[in-house]
């Protein structure tokens, strides 16, 4: 996936694009991890923060073993020649598939379509390289599951039994 500008349009004839995450993106990228895992919420604030950035570190340096060609790309909503991240997409494209490591979406964007047109993009990409696009998502996910098979994906023929529901979109199987 390149830098792209897809709809759907926001307030203000907004687009939503995409460009690979830099060094000056950590606090956006740490702030999202972090608003996504609202289950922390109940502990100290303190504990919390060191938690999160444990994890965080963590999960950046698992995707960097695992996938070393992935990509980080910085999803954000330009309106009037100003730019606002609003969420990521972590992308790994091999010739054999792509593989969506992670897709977040900022809280207050969340149920605009920006994920759906990310997702979009992201079949459209995979499709059109003649792979499956592959990803796994907790089992207990509900919500991020519903969006997935509403975008086309399948249970994958890998699924595991670590707590993960991989799931599998290829052009064949939506047609």
């Amino acid at each position: 996936m390149a830098p792209f500008t897809a709809g759907p349009s926001g307030p203000s004839g907004a687009k939503l694009t995409a460009r690979q995450a830099g060094s000056d993106d950590t606090d956006f990228l740490l702030a999202l991890f972090a608003e996504s895992r609202p289950e922390l919420a109940l502990l100290p604030e303190s504990a919390r923060q060191q938690l999160i950035e444990l994890q965080f570190r963590a999960q950046r340096s698992q995707y960097k073993a695992d996938a070393p060609d992935a990509v980080d790309w910085v999803l954000e909503l330009d309106r009037d020649g100003s730019s606002r991240p609003i969420g990521h997409c972590y992308l790994q494209q091999g010739a054999d598939q792509h593989r969506l490591m992670d897709l977040t979406i900022a809280t207050e964007f969340r149920g605009r379509g920006m994920g759906g047109a990310v997702m979009d993009r992201l079949c459209r990409a995979a499709g059109a390289a003649g792979v499956p696009l592959r990803l796994s998502v907790w089992q207990d996910n509900a919500g991020a599951i519903r969006f997935y098979r509403r975008h086309g994906f399948r249970t994958d023929d890998e699924s595991g039994t670590d707590g993960y529901l991989r799931l599998r979109w290829s052009a064949e199987a939506t047609r």
